[in-house]
């Protein structure tokens, strides 16, 4: 009945709704094998963007450098706390080191209900200048992924200050927090931002070798939750090789 311009120079036309006729809707036809297809590769890229597969690519990267996982037991949370406990594994979950050792401080109480450690067990410990050589060779240098990076780096510099040692050979440590890639990978699960050992290896569907808070144990299940994660995109890659048009799968 009428016809406007817009503010561009485009013409459009306005009708009388009564003199409308309602279109015919057409049967919707079934997806062709094609558009199937399709329509799985751009779901697939779009998992390959998310920030679960982005992780995913980290832990990976990570296991290619061959990495150590280390985990710490401590008397406390606190400036002054201290390792009572150490061990690192390697990603097929081989100890490399495992030492209980007796600090200068007392084990507070909210520590000893968590890793029921008390100072009677580290009585016959050795001290942190006794195997602080022994950690130097091992960590120095190489991609070491510890779950809570922040925490475990501090105790160990702590426990190195408390007996007047040296930690500066830490910097040459590439350490890795696998708390934040869990919390990536699998969503946070408290007020800052990350989740529990516990939490994410639930998520994961790791088993635990044996008691948690153990520093073996929770260094050779970090280890398996790393291996997991980076499964995620391994996967994914692996469905999209097998719907890829030959020509389009990138080579390794």
């Amino acid at each position: 009945v009428k016809f406007y311009k817009d503010g561009f120079g485009g013409k459009f036309g306005v009708y009388r709704i009564a003199d409308c006729v309602p279109i015919r809707q057409r049967a919707a036809e079934p997806p062709s094998e094609k558009q199937q297809r399709a329509r799985a590769i751009l779901a697939l890229k779009a998992k390959l963007r998310s920030s679960q597969a982005v992780a995913s690519g980290i832990a990976g990267a990570w296991l290619s450098a061959a990495p150590l996982f280390l985990d710490t037991e401590s008397t406390g949370l606190g400036s002054d706390a201290q390792i009572i406990e150490i061990a690192i594994t390697d990603a097929s979950g081989n100890v490399l080191l495992e030492s209980r050792l007796r600090p200068t401080v007392p084990i507070e109480p909210g520590a000893l209900a968590v890793h029921g450690i008390d100072d009677q067990a580290l009585a016959n410990a050795p001290i942190w200048p006794q195997i602080a050589g022994d950690v130097q060779r091992l960590l120095r240098g190489r991609v070491v992924v510890i779950f809570n990076a922040e925490f475990d780096a501090r105790m160990l510099q702590q426990t190195a200050a408390a007996f007047g040692e040296s930690s500066d050979w830490w910097r040459e440590v590439d350490a890795c927090c696998a708390m934040f890639l869990a919390a990536d990978t699998y969503g946070a699960t408290n007020r800052y931002g990350t989740i529990s050992l516990a939490n994410a290896t639930c998520a994961a569907g790791v088993t635990w070798p044996g008691r948690a808070h153990s520093a073996t144990v929770d260094a050779m299940v970090t280890a398996e939750l790393v291996k997991a994660i980076a499964a995620i995109r391994l996967a994914l890659d692996r469905e999209l090789a097998v719907l890829l048009p030959r020509e389009e799968v990138m080579p390794c």
